[in-house]
This record gives C-alpha cells, structure tokens and sequence, in this order.
C-alpha cells in the first residue's frame, strides 16, 4: 500500500461523509467506496478512530483556512470587535455548509482523543478566536476574564447557535427566519 492509498481513503470518507453523514462512516464502507480490499484501511490506520481523527483533522484544518480567509478580507478600518465578529461569522457559515463535517469534528465518541494531529488542528482552529478575544480585551472589553474561559464562551455561544439552527430548532422556537437575526442578537448580547 501507497501513501496514495491513504489518501483515497480519507478522500473517500470525505465523499461518504458529505453523502451519507457520519453513521455511515464504517472502514468496509470507505474501502468500498475507495475501490480497496475492505482490510486496507487498517494498513494505514490503526483503528476506525483514528481515520475519522484524521478527517476530523481536515475539518479543523478548512475551518481555520476559511477564517483566515475571512479575516483577510475584512475592511482595513474594522475594529477589534468587528474582526471578531467576522470570525465568529466564518465559523457559523462553516457549521452550516459543512454540517456533516461540522458534526464529525465534534464527535468525541468518534474520535481518538490522543490523535495528536487532531489535537493540533482543533487547537490551531481555536487560535484566531482566542486572538480577537484577547485583542478586544486589550481595548477594554471584558478585561478581568479569564481570555481563555471568555473565549471558550464566546465558541460555545455561536457553535451552540449553529448547531441549533442546523437541527431547525432555533427556527421553531424562536420564529427566526434566518441565522443572521440570531447572529446579530448574540453578537449584539456580547456587546460586540
């Protein structure tokens, strides 16, 4: 077996994944659908844990692109809030047009926990947020907390948002009709 071969495997489980969600993520199935033998998938990865780490690592990998990429574009006169904003923005666009991947990345049950390339690549997703925390915090906003507990709020806040409105409960309780009107309003609850 190649190194190609390993990566026709997490190209096919990306393909299952954006198809079929996460339940259909077995190690038979990626063979299958990457024209293996249905054992080739352990020649490359110890444990089905470990190929959906990886791919969660992917995932971890395009959300930190995609708010890189954002955050380029932002306005040269946007102020630290707005730039934070503008993150926390590319995040949620990604949950809801990812959202397969979205909910493999935060599998925990999935996942093996000690996959340090999925460790780095979720902790490298969480930088550009703990940066925009820390940058408002300099200008005053929130400056007695803790930028780690403030930041990880601030995630649980727009992740909890766009999960709820990918599962369609936000839209049932709360009338929205669309993301943007409840973006705002916790935008505008953390005075950002």
């Amino acid at each position: 077996m190649t190194v190609d071969t390993r990566a026709r495997l997490l190209h096919a489980a990306s393909g299952l994944l954006a198809d079929d969600g996460v339940d259909a993520l077995t190690l038979r199935a990626i063979a299958r659908r990457s024209g293996v033998s249905h054992g080739a998938p352990l020649k490359h990865f110890p444990h089905r844990a470990a190929l959906l780490s990886a791919l969660a690592a992917d995932g971890f990998r395009e959300l930190r692109q995609r708010t890189d990429d954002a955050l380029a574009t932002a306005p040269d006169t946007a102020g630290t809030g707005q730039r934070l904003r503008v993150g926390l923005r590319a995040y949620a666009d990604f949950a809801l047009e990812r959202p397969r991947m979205f909910q493999l990345m935060f599998r925990q049950d999935l996942l093996d926990p000690e996959d340090a390339e999925l460790r780095e690549a979720a902790k490298a997703a969480f930088v550009p947020l703990l940066t925009g925390v820390r940058e408002l915090q300099a200008t005053g906003w929130q400056r007695d907390a803790d930028p780690l507990l403030l930041a990880g709020a601030v995630w649980s806040g727009v992740h909890g948002m766009a999960q709820l409105w990918a599962w369609g409960s936000l839209p049932y309780a709360t009338g929205a009709d669309s993301m943007d009107q409840l973006y705002d309003t916790l935008c505008k609850a953390l005075h950002l």
